[in-house]
């Protein structure tokens, strides 16, 4: 991909195809397991504690209240949630169809967001550099699938290096070889890096409409 920024290429590539599969399956598996687990939590809990207060066991409600809220408040988040999920996934799924994981940026910078520790800041973004020195704009990011509010935000091992698949003026999938966890990423100011989108020849462009990347997504 001409004209972009591109990081170390590394021997051989990544099986894009394979890698494709197993996000949209680590998507609906997060999904359903979600929802599951705090449905049980909001509609199985009751019952069983009404048969242990039953038994005499008064005390469960004291453990089954809060395992109810959360499981309430679990399952809203998730079923909520779910839309955007599917609409990120089918987004990358269709960009992994037109590029590959050829690519590999050995280093990379979080600049908003980078000290969470829990919970999801507003806005996690970060710079790519590859190993000539140059970086590439600033690029907001969003896991694929997010991952649970009281786990770290950001992907496992993403200070070690990315793959790489897409055009980044336009957008990318981000794939993270130590942890085997995905994200989606564009620029963070869409609108200032415009001028890298019109300078683009036609078939970048057309690669770009048919991967659902040439408007803004996150």
């Amino acid at each position: 991909m001409p004209d972009n920024m591109q990081g170390a290429h590394t021997p051989g590539t990544l099986n894009t195809a394979t890698l494709r599969g197993k996000l949209t399956i680590r998507m609906w598996w997060t999904a359903i397991r979600n929802t599951v687990v705090y449905a049980l939590m909001a509609f199985g809990v009751p019952p069983l504690g009404a048969a242990a207060n039953r038994a005499g066991m008064s005390w469960i409600f004291i453990i089954g209240g809060p395992m109810i809220l959360i499981g309430i408040f679990g399952l809203l988040a998730t079923l909520r949630t779910i839309a955007v999920a599917v609409l990120l996934t089918r987004t990358c799924r269709r960009t992994l169809a037109q590029y590959s994981f050829d690519t590999f940026c050995p280093q990379i910078t979080k600049v908003d967001g980078a000290e969470a520790t829990k919970g999801r800041p507003k806005s996690m973004t970060l710079r790519l550099h590859r190993a000539e020195g140059h970086d590439s704009p600033l690029m907001r990011m969003n896991p694929v699938p997010r991952r649970g509010p009281w786990r770290n935000p950001w992907p496992e091992g993403i200070e070690n290096g990315v793959y790489i698949a897409g055009d980044l003026p336009f957008g990318a999938v981000g794939y993270v070889p130590s942890s085997g966890t995905f994200f989606l990423m564009q620029p963070d100011d869409w609108d200032a890096t415009a001028h890298d989108r019109e300078l683009a020849d036609p078939d970048r462009v057309t690669r770009a409409q048919a991967a659902d990347l040439a408007r803004r997504i996150i």
